[in-house]
């Protein structure tokens, strides 16, 4: 029979850490799915308080009217700025869809070029090499409408579960905001108030910290990336390279998208058409933007909570493994949490009750 008198404090750290840990996990797990439209709506109702109170006093008008009237204005806007982007995309799309025979065409001339020079340096039959590359082109298409497209089609029912999860979580998040600002005010005094509530309160001070320095993050992230590329291809002469190398910034932000999705088919095209420089640079500049990411991501958040930077490096690697995509979010915010949770049971009573 073991006994908690009998071990070191070093064993009942380890212990409490490990204890921590589990149950942290099992609350991103398991519980977070279910609360987390009401921790949003509560945080983005600490963000739009200030706001309102201020409107209240000069307008009086109800302060979930106000609240109303600004998530609304906020939706339209975030509404107007995804339409612009798709619009530029679709866009896109349809010149890359006028252009493709071309593409084709260069492409084919590119490839006979590479087998003619493959068969003057290496004596290797080039058009033999030419039909086998393209035979392989046309097997790989054809297993992509025989098996990756049906995949896909099929799997076009989980997306519209998701999607209508996605809304539904959108929805009562807002629906929640406006009932939490109508009572806001006493909420938080009651959440100040209550003694028990005290660790938790701790603890969610250095939470609220590590989210306002995640976005702050993200948000010096994305302008520098958007500056280096906007800049990288609008002096390497590309058309509406200002404006690539901005949505490729946006891009950046986005989990498991990234650079890549914007600078890879950039860096293609130049090559078909014969540009092999702003091809090269192209890809540089991806692996630019992929290394600033890795250095000034955990620098700017690890630094800023007191948290190692490389800390946060393995936080957001075991979050992808362990919680998928959310895993980028959930995994540095479950290692604030259980260092600090860590933190305050390890206080002495006298330092908890200052």
């Amino acid at each position: 029979m073991f006994k908690w008198n009998n071990w070191t404090e070093g064993s009942k750290k380890y212990l409490t850490a490990a204890t921590v840990s589990v149950l942290v996990y099992l609350a991103m797990k398991y519980v977070s799915p279910v609360v987390s439209p009401f921790v949003f709506a509560f945080l983005l109702a600490a963000v739009l308080n200030p706001l309102v109170q201020f409107l209240h006093k000069k307008i009086r008008i109800q302060k979930t009217v106000l609240a109303g009237i600004l998530l609304l204005g906020a939706g339209i806007l975030t509404a107007v700025v995804m339409w612009l982007l798709i619009s530029a995309l679709i866009t896109g799309g349809g010149k890359l869809a006028v252009q493709m025979p071309d593409y084709q065409g260069e492409l084919g001339h590119l490839l006979g070029n590479c087998c003619s020079m493959m068969e003057e340096k290496f004596g290797i039959n080039g058009v033999q090499v030419e039909n086998f590359v393209l035979e392989q082109v046309d097997i790989l298409i054809e297993n992509m409408e025989v098996n990756i497209l049906p995949e896909i089609m099929g799997r076009s029912v989980d997306c519209m579960k998701n999607l209508a999860g996605q809304v539904s979580f959108i929805v009562v998040m807002l629906i929640a905001v406006l009932l939490i600002m109508k009572d806001y005010d006493r909420l938080l005094g009651w959440l100040r108030r209550e003694d028990e509530l005290k660790g938790i309160r701790e603890v969610g001070k250095k939470v609220l910290l590590y989210i306002k320095t995640f976005v702050r993050a993200q948000l010096i992230i994305l302008c520098i990336i958007s500056t280096v590329c906007a800049a990288a291809l609008a002096l390497m002469g590309m058309e509406g390279g200002i404006f690539y190398g901005i949505l490729t910034g946006v891009m950046d932000m986005l989990p498991f998208i990234g650079t890549g999705i914007m600078l890879i088919p950039l860096a293609l095209f130049r090559l078909l058409k014969g540009s092999y420089l702003q091809a090269l640079l192209c890809f540089g500049l991806y692996g630019v933007c992929a290394i600033l990411r890795e250095l000034l991501e955990p620098k700017l958040i690890g630094e800023k909570i007191g948290v190692w930077p490389v800390g946060i490096l393995f936080a957001v690697f075991a979050g992808i493994h362990l919680f998928g995509v959310w895993g980028i979010v959930k995994g540095p915010l479950a290692l604030v949490i259980i260092c600090e949770t860590c933190k305050y049971i390890w206080k002495e009573p006298e330092q908890q009750e200052e």
